[in-house]
């Protein structure tokens, strides 16, 4: 059994959807057989597990390139998978339940823009090296701050 906490983690997410898609199947086909509707749930429950999955790949592997070290750029990977994911989705849901009235665009345009922001914020924003910000002087110890402050008696 791995003692990884980040292993257990993900072993935990992918038995409760094992067991809820598992569930929601047999409720599914004893009560509603004629109409499949825990697909659904399989496949966005499915894509919550697959990107959780792609986060500790990411984290795990030993390649070079700047996704794998920077954190930052981990996060940004994961949800740039989410949201195509669950847009190729949501389009599905829409052309086979709703295909007269055109809805899924709404979050993809909603949900793109936040995506957005956060590659820019990953790729295109002046930070630190290290991907931090530098700490404030506030939160620095005495010993390294410029002028420190004076002591009133």
């Amino acid at each position: 059994m791995p003692r990884d906490p980040r292993t257990l983690a993900l072993l935990a997410h992918l038995a409760a959807y094992l067991v809820a898609v598992a569930i929601s199947a047999a409720v599914n086909l004893w009560l509603s057989p004629d109409r499949l509707w825990f697909v659904w749930i399989a496949a966005g429950w499915g894509i919550g597990v697959a990107a959780h999955a792609l986060a500790f790949w990411l984290a795990h592997t030993r390649r070079r390139e700047r996704v794998f070290l920077d954190p930052h750029a981990r996060g940004f990977a994961v949800h740039a998978f989410a949201y195509v994911a669950v847009v190729v989705l949501l389009f599905i849901v829409n052309v086979t339940v709703t295909p007269k009235v055109w809805w899924f665009y709404w979050v993809a345009l909603g949900w793109g823009a936040g995506v957005l922001a956060h590659g820019w914020c990953v790729f295109f924003r002046k930070c630190a090296p290290s991907g931090r910000r530098p700490p404030s002087p506030r939160l620095r110890p005495r010993s390294l701050r410029r002028y420190p402050r004076r002591r009133t008696p």
